[in-house]
């Protein structure tokens, strides 16, 4: 005869790991909380103090993320133990990598926040400013008109589905491109696009723009041989690598009607 005064009700055991009744009974569900003993009239399950180790494991687990399907390989029923030595290292692990994604992600929110600082000086001023800009690769294809028109949709649209094909990981900027080739400038559309050095080669549609000093100009509009128009005032032909007409990542982005800004790309 089981003596139930001796053990933890589920509404005991809930309160004292803060853990909701519901989940208590989800975990028993799941085979990973048996109770000690079930009362067979009325089904209410009864626990031992034990059970609290295991629920705080259970917690543990829940907080990492470590699926709950794997929680039996970290403990034994029929033990019962907790083999908290391979629990603490695989959570740390996850732990570690965890960390590794929350930094990549603080530098790229570094970078997005220097950029929307140096549009919102671009956007306020009327004069060409210099900047140094970070590196990028471009998906291209050759275009002779101008954005936000339905020839550049259909062709953004063909181009960023056609990256997807690829597996390859979309950036969030698309443009106009001045490339000099064979001393003429072609015109191309470009999408952004993320890819390591060693994948370039596989890809000859996608161009390596490298970090450099750019002369910037807000526009009003599309136009991107506009740049004709005010750059020799600064600086020759012959010192340009590319240019760039994309759209200026302000604080407050207006993405239906975006402000324009062309770039230069200058040799140092």
């Amino acid at each position: 005869m089981v003596n139930k005064k001796n053990l933890l009700s589920i509404g005991e055991l809930s309160k004292i790991t803060g853990v909701h009744i519901k989940a208590l009974r989800y975990y028993d569900s799941l085979g990973i909380l048996i109770p000690t003993y079930v009362d067979p009239d009325s089904g209410y399950r009864y626990y031992s103090f034990y059970h609290k180790a295991l629920v705080d494991a259970i917690k543990f687990c829940v907080e990492l993320d470590i699926p709950l399907n794997r929680f039996s390989e970290f403990t034994n029923n029929d033990g019962p133990w907790i083999c908290y030595a391979d629990l603490i290292e695989h959570g740390s692990a996850i732990v570690e990598e965890k960390i590794k994604v929350m930094q990549e992600r603080l530098v790229r929110l570094r970078i997005m926040q220097a950029e929307i600082r140096r549009s919102e000086i671009s956007y306020q001023r009327t004069h060409p400013q210099k900047y140094t800009l970070p590196a990028r690769d471009c998906w291209i294809t050759p275009y002779s008109g101008k954005q936000a028109c339905e020839e550049s949709r259909l062709l953004i649209k063909k181009l960023i589905m056609e990256i997807h094909r690829q597996g390859l990981h979309l950036g969030n900027e698309y443009g106009l491109l001045l490339m000099r080739q064979k001393d003429q400038w072609k015109q191309y559309l470009f999408v952004d696009v993320s890819v390591s050095k060693n994948e370039l080669d596989k890809y000859p549609q996608i161009i390596r723009i490298p970090e450099g000093h750019y002369l910037c100009q807000k526009v009003e509009s599309s136009d991107v041989n506009y740049v004709w128009n005010w750059i020799p005032k600064f600086v020759t032909e012959k010192q340009i690598q590319y240019v760039i007409e994309t759209e200026l990542f302000t604080g407050n982005y207006y993405f239906s009607n975006p402000v324009l800004e062309l770039r230069c790309l200058l040799y140092d």
